[in-house]
């Protein structure tokens, strides 16, 4: 079998709105034959008549189905940019590199920190989605001392409030942070505060945590 260079495309999505949709991440969803994604990725296509799978957690279902469709021109969509905790690297250890092409997209933290009005340069980025929160351990005394920067990821069981009940569990409850979910999206909710308050809140799973700037 004949496999074309850049068979693969991998599409950073954005957010989930069309109003992040770059028209880079159009044009390659056009050049495809098949579009694999979320519910909420393959939504921002519905227009388009192509054959479409709906992913989920299972990875090996995922590369048994680009096995059986290699090389037909697919289109893998994953939210916000590939290059940040995205299928990408799953994907380059599956497939050799030549096979694939990447597309970039507006991540979560962009939309953050365009709320926030502030650089991203300096922060130390870390993502909690599928982690335990005790991964933070080697930052908390950083946190504490107010001596670091930093954008959280939250996901799956370490939730928003989760976090916040670690936080505050750890001293560190009158720590003041700001959280943004379901950014770029009519459902968005940002705020500013503290950890113990994030503990009693009720927020999305999946979110953006960022300690370490001054409240306006």
């Amino acid at each position: 079998m004949t496999v074309s260079k850049g068979w693969l495309t991998v599409i950073g999505v954005g957010p989930g709105s069309p109003e992040y949709l770059t028209p880079a991440a159009r044009r390659a969803a056009l050049a495809a034959e098949i579009l694999v994604g979320g519910p909420r990725a393959l939504q921002l296509f519905a227009d388009l008549p192509r054959e479409k799978q709906v992913i989920g957690g299972d990875l090996e279902k995922i590369y048994s189905f680009l096995l059986r469709v290699r090389p037909r021109p697919t289109a893998v969509l994953v939210s916000g940019d590939p290059g940040f905790f995205s299928l990408l690297g799953w994907l380059k250890r599956k497939f050799p590199e030549e096979e694939i092409r990447v597309i970039p997209g507006i991540s979560s933290i962009q939309l953050a920190f365009a709320r926030l009005g502030q650089g991203w340069e300096g922060a130390t980025f870390l993502s909690l989605h599928g982690r335990p929160l005790a991964t933070l351990e080697p930052y908390l005394p950083h946190l504490a001392a107010g001596s670091i920067k930093m954008v959280l990821l939250t996901g799956g069981t370490s939730t928003p409030s989760a976090l916040g009940r670690y936080l505050a569990d750890k001293g560190l409850a009158k720590l003041r942070l700001w959280i943004g979910t379901d950014l770029g999206t009519e459902q968005e909710q940002t705020a500013w505060l503290t950890a113990v308050e994030l503990a009693g809140g009720d927020l999305p799973a999946a979110g953006v945590v960022i300690i370490g700037y001054d409240h306006p």
